[in-house]
């Protein structure tokens, strides 16, 4: 969320750069938690004014990014431009689709990828299993990183006293993801769904992402995550960071 009082906000930019920040800033406020919002929620969730969030959404749906019901907005289709100007060109997703997509060939389970984005994690390439049961997750969405196994492999690789702040809990998960290795949820962000993730590193030896596999509790046990799905998925992930 922008902090306009901090350096390089819209407090520090000129009238023109201020006001596509504050349009990157409106675009950003859309989520799995907000799918629809109203000018008053789009300036409170972008913390700018009133005023100018209904320039910018005003703006954005001249341009065919966001429809108006006279109360609500909403996204488009054509919002999707804008991440698939980042998946269809960066090696990080171009790279990762095939594999993701042996994963779930191999495993017959949704693989994702995803990058730490502040304090959620962003999905930036996935592939999704026929059998899919509807989950949320998509290309482009965001979940909190300290309740999801691809946010903790993410944390994992932030100096401990950036994660001081966090609850106990929090931090002891995130220990156990970077001994381990990988970590898994059960249910903890949405019930009837279980997940687990790995990190991937690069050639220099940096986390770059995290790759993930998920399923209903009813299709897979933690057991089953840990002896089948943690060595394809390790496979994988080496596979790629190799290619970065």
């Amino acid at each position: 969320m922008m902090q306009t009082t901090e350096p390089g906000t819209t407090e520090d930019l000129s009238e023109g750069m201020g006001g596509l920040a504050k349009g990157l800033a409106v675009i950003e406020c859309f989520d799995r938690e907000h799918p629809r919002l109203t000018v008053t929620e789009a300036a409170r969730l972008a913390e700018i004014a009133p005023a100018a969030a209904r320039r910018c959404m005003r703006t954005l749906e001249q341009m065919g990014y966001l429809s108006y019901d006279g109360k609500f907005y909403r996204p488009t289709p054509r919002f999707a431009r804008l991440a698939f100007a980042y998946t269809l060109t960066d090696p990080l997703p171009v790279f990762a689709q095939p594999l993701l997509a042996e994963l779930r060939d191999e495993l017959n389970e949704s693989s994702s990828l995803s990058v730490l984005d502040g304090d959620a994690v962003l999905f930036i390439a996935r592939v999704e299993a026929e059998h899919l049961v509807a989950t949320g997750l998509r290309v482009g969405g965001r979940l909190p990183a300290i309740r999801t196994a691809v946010g903790r492999v993410l944390l994992a690789g932030l100096p401990e006293e950036e994660l001081s702040s966090l609850p106990a809990d929090a931090i002891e998960a995130i220990a156990l993801a970077r001994r381990d290795g990988f970590s898994l949820s059960d249910q903890e962000y949405e019930l009837g769904l279980r997940a687990i993730a790995v990190p991937v590193v690069d050639s220099s030896g940096g986390l770059v992402a995290a790759m993930s596999v998920s399923a209903v509790t009813a299709r897979a046990t933690t057991e089953r995550m840990v002896e089948q799905f943690l060595p394809a998925l390790r496979r994988r992930a080496t596979q790629l960071g190799r290619m970065l």
